[in-house]
């Protein structure tokens, strides 16, 4: 075949491939909003869009476990909301500094092993690249990346996993390792950023000893960024108050976060004051 006969049949293909793209029809969704917590919710207009870039970074050096911990906890409600899988991808040297993941460890926080893919990445480059090609497949419910160096993580890298979010309707959760102490100083496309510490946990009574049992996990997260919807609380373009720091704690057996209420001493009622005072 000539040159000219293969330039007119692709010509031929593009048109009817036009034709076909524009017969089908368009259907609009509404964005998915995976709820939180009450606080947060409001916050973020409904709940965490489950087709965007979510950011976490650990408030110090030693809170990487913590945001790592944080990131995780979402995937399991995001998984636990569509039943589907999820990918967890590390830079090699995060991997070196923080540890693998441990598969018990894994499931107690309320992970289905069975649904999870690991991948290592030698750079960031790759870690970023391996992300976007996942989100814009559309095959996973949830995609976790841990990266370390920041450096070739830039506005235009994370516009593309927003965008290849977008495409495959599948968060993006990105843990940036080294970024403790910068939530504030990351410029990015994400539609949230969070900064996470560890919190104390309330110890669980033990059933034959003194010592009380760890509790559920908690973290204390600060949202930094937030891309307000319109019918969240606040101006656009803002978060909550950046000094604000919620204490959210992770029933890994439901799957779900709760901020709990503050325990507080409360007087006696006038009635119960006597009885009180003879019972001294």
């Amino acid at each position: 075949m000539s040159q000219g006969g293969r330039a007119e049949e692709m010509a031929h293909l593009r048109r009817a491939i036009a034709q076909i793209e524009a017969q089908r029809p368009r259907q609009a969704h509404a964005p998915i909003l995976l709820p939180l917590t009450r606080a947060l919710d409001r916050a973020l207009g409904g709940g965490l869009a489950g087709d965007a870039l979510h950011e976490i970074a650990p408030a110090s050096p030693g809170d990487g476990a913590a945001a790592m911990g944080f990131a995780l906890a979402l995937a399991a409600r995001f998984m636990a909301a569509s039943n589907g899988a999820g990918l967890v991808i590390a830079e090699d040297f995060a991997a070196f500094e923080t540890g693998a993941p441990y598969g018990p460890g894994l499931v107690a926080h309320g992970l289905a092993l069975n649904r999870l893919v690991f991948v290592r990445t030698p750079d960031a480059p790759a870690l970023l690249w391996a992300m976007e090609e996942a989100l814009k497949s559309g095959a996973l419910n949830v995609v976790v990346g841990e990266i370390w160096n920041s450096k070739p993580y830039s506005l235009a890298a994370s516009r593309r996993l927003l965008l290849a979010a977008r495409a495959g309707r599948a968060p993006a959760l990105l843990v940036h390792g080294r970024a403790f102490g910068r939530a504030n100083d990351l410029a990015s496309a994400a539609e949230t950023r969070f900064e996470i510490a560890g919190a104390p946990s309330v110890p669980v009574a033990a059933a034959g000893g003194r010592l009380g049992l760890p509790g559920p996990p908690v973290f204390a997260a600060r949202l930094v960024k937030a891309r307000l919807r319109a019918n969240a609380q606040g101006p656009p373009g803002q978060a909550l108050d950046d000094g604000k720091i919620m204490r959210l704690e992770w029933r890994c057996e439901e799957r779900r976060l709760r901020d709990p209420a503050v325990s507080l001493c409360v007087a006696d009622a006038a009635g119960e004051r006597p009885r009180a005072q003879a019972t001294r």
